[in-house]
């Protein structure tokens, strides 16, 4: 069992750590409604979200993941993954370290507002970058566009190991994929449980 203190001590060279938001840092209730013309034909959760296919014809409404109202009041921390993540980021900033959040929701409607969700919790979040996969309009799935975040912060940070906390399993997959584009990076992902607790993941799992 990997001890809390080995996750937030820093290796030699810089270190990227990014977090998830939905279901990794906040148990949220935010639903991806599925539509066809004007009906929705189905209402898809975060974890749903992440794999799903979109059938021809139809197309997704996103206002719930919009909505910052609902994310401040509804969503329950999960205080054992924002506790980790805020150790990391004190020791990161004494490191020349860094910690970012990647999700694959939009722009919210009331930036301060969700933000605020993180403020409650003691949460550096003024100093601590949200990059959000929806606003990429691009080709890919969710986990690629995410992977897309993270292979571009790479590439400007000079940074020598990434890690990556993510309860989605095809996330954590598309990560690790960024080896062959990064050799000089020494890559950790960790699979995040719905109680907040973490297993290493591997290529193979």
């Amino acid at each position: 069992m990997k001890k809390f203190l080995d996750f937030i001590t820093e290796e030699a060279g810089h270190g990227l750590h990014v977090f998830d938001v939905d279901d990794t840092l906040f148990h949220t209730t935010a639903k991806v409604k599925v539509m066809h013309g004007n009906k929705e034909v189905a209402a898809l959760s975060n974890s749903e979200y992440n794999t799903h296919s979109l059938p021809k014809g139809h197309h997704y409404d996103y206002s719930e993941f919009r909505d910052a109202d609902k994310f401040d009041k509804e969503s329950k921390p999960m205080d054992r993954m924002l506790n980790k993540m805020k150790a990391i980021h004190n020791n990161a900033k004494k490191k020349g370290s860094k910690v970012i959040i990647a999700t694959a929701r939009s722009d919210f409607d009331n930036k301060d507002k969700f933000l605020d969700a993180f403020r409650k919790h003691d949460v550096d979040i003024d100093n601590i970058h949200v990059h959000r996969a929806g606003n990429d309009r691009g080709e890919g799935t969710v986990a690629e566009k995410k992977a897309r975040i993270i292979s571009n912060q790479l590439k400007s940070g000079g940074f020598k190991r990434a890690t990556l906390y993510d309860d989605s399993k095809e996330n954590l997959k598309q990560f690790l994929a960024l080896k062959k584009h990064h050799p000089d990076v020494k890559f950790k992902a960790y699979h995040v449980r719905p109680d907040g607790s973490t297993t290493r993941h591997h290529e193979e799992d």
